[in-house]
């Protein structure tokens, strides 16, 4: 077993403890030496003192050297005993004012010993200062009371406290280990149920849409009315944008790619290719807002990369919707909108600005309110971060900061530029 080294914060405290506990007993071993008791040996009558504060001294170094300290107690209690025993008064007088034969700092070495050592070590130190402390060859209910209460007694306390310490440090520990058992218990339930939920969108959800784009493509094929033609392709090109959201959704499922991000495993399966967040679709965003009535301004920061798919229509989708509320709560108010590129991620921020007293807001209320919610849940899924709050201008800030990366299912053609429409 290995000696308990103590914390860098307990060590410190240990150690002006220490200070102030050999000043104490320095100070009460001289007292008793000038008003009480000397010894009346061949060493002169100092003997007993010199020894106690050799002892005292070796506080200091108790947090460092506890062995050490041990061994020079032992070795200060056993030539008072045995010096006593051969010559009454040498280190003891004879007719002592108290029984204690160790030294009286013995029983902060023994505690100190009981937090530090291993228990046989320790048990082995108090064994030894408890025979030379109790001094059993002379036979003496009072030095036998005052031995086992200055070292055995320590002792006994020092280890339970211990004990008791280890005790609550294991339980910690396992319940700590309960809690993170339980929490991956609980990721992987959360995984099995992404799966299921991702194998029955594949399996209902994308082969119904598949079939309604497949007949709103032969429907305009087959058809001469140019009427009938324009709804067949508008009907086939939601659709195909419907089957890209839920390529994106159903991959995102089963790879569980946000706790991927969190607990460091990177994906074994090979990502989709990577496209361009098209400027042109972004251009035409900001303009049907310029149209509707709102000065809209774009910054590009960085250069851009390619990321890949489901990143761009993500992004696409949180400025599609972060101005279409400007235009619905701060008609006629400036936008600006900004895209940061960084080490391949992108973060799209758009401000707008109070909307003007004239303005009209009968759009506001056209809103179910759920759209914000919507994208906050939209990124966090590609593994991104979301924010929606009032702007310091007084206005609406809308930011959303999106990996580079977010593998799917998915291997669509780059020829869309990263687009939501097919």
């Amino acid at each position: 077993m290995t000696t308990t080294a103590p914390q860098p914060g307990e060590a410190r405290r240990a150690t002006v403890f220490l200070a102030v506990a050999m000043a104490v007993f320095a100070l009460l071993d001289v007292a008793i030496y000038l008003n009480v008791q000397r010894t009346g040996g061949p060493l002169g009558p100092a003997a007993g003192l010199v020894l106690s504060l050799v002892v005292d001294a070796c506080l200091l170094a108790l947090c460092r050297f506890p062995r050490a300290v041990a061994v020079i107690a032992i070795i200060a209690t056993v030539v008072a005993a045995v010096g006593d025993t051969l010559v009454p008064g040498t280190f003891t007088p004879v007719n002592p004012a108290t029984p204690v034969t160790a030294p009286l700092c013995t029983p902060v070495i023994v505690w100190f010993l009981a937090h530090t050592l291993p228990r046989r070590e320790v048990l082995a130190y108090v064994a030894v200062l408890a025979v030379a402390a109790t001094r059993p060859w002379v036979p003496s209910w009072e030095t036998a009371y005052a031995g086992s209460t200055t070292v055995v007694l320590p002792a006994v306390l020092g280890l339970y406290v211990r004990a008791r310490r280890e005790l609550v440090g294991s339980l910690r520990q396992r319940a700590e280990s309960a809690e993170r058992e339980q929490h991956l218990l609980a990721e992987r339930a959360t995984a099995a149920e992404r799966q299921r939920l991702a194998g029955e969108m594949h399996d209902i959800v994308t082969h119904h849409v598949t079939e309604m784009v497949l007949a709103a493509g032969a429907l305009k094929v087959s058809t001469t009315d140019r009427a009938a033609q324009a709804a067949a392709e508008q009907i086939r090109s939601t659709g195909s944008r419907a089957l890209a959201e839920l390529r994106d959704l159903i991959g995102i499922l089963r790879h569980g790619h946000e706790h991927s991000h969190e607990y460091g495993h990177e994906d074994k399966r090979g990502e989709p290719p990577h496209v361009m967040l098209a400027p042109a679709d972004v251009c035409a965003l900001v303009e049907a807002a310029v149209s509707a009535g709102n000065p809209t301004s774009l910054y590009v920061t960085g250069e851009p990369k390619a990321v890949t798919p489901a990143v761009a229509r993500g992004a696409y989708r949180v400025l599609q919707e972060a101005l279409t509320n400007a235009m619905k709560h701060a008609h006629g108010a400036r936008v600006d909108v900004e895209l940061t590129y960084d080490h391949g991620a992108v973060t799209v921020t758009v401000t707008n600005a109070p909307p003007p007293r004239s303005s009209d807001t009968f759009l506001a209320a056209s809103g179910s309110g759920t759209g914000l919610d919507g994208l906050r849940r939209r990124v966090l899924l590609l593994g991104g971060s979301f924010e929606a709050s009032p702007a310091l201008c007084g206005g609406f800030r809308v930011s959303a900061a999106l990996p580079a990366s977010v593998p799917t299912d998915e291997a669509p053609s780059t020829s869309n530029g990263g687009r939501p429409d097919d």
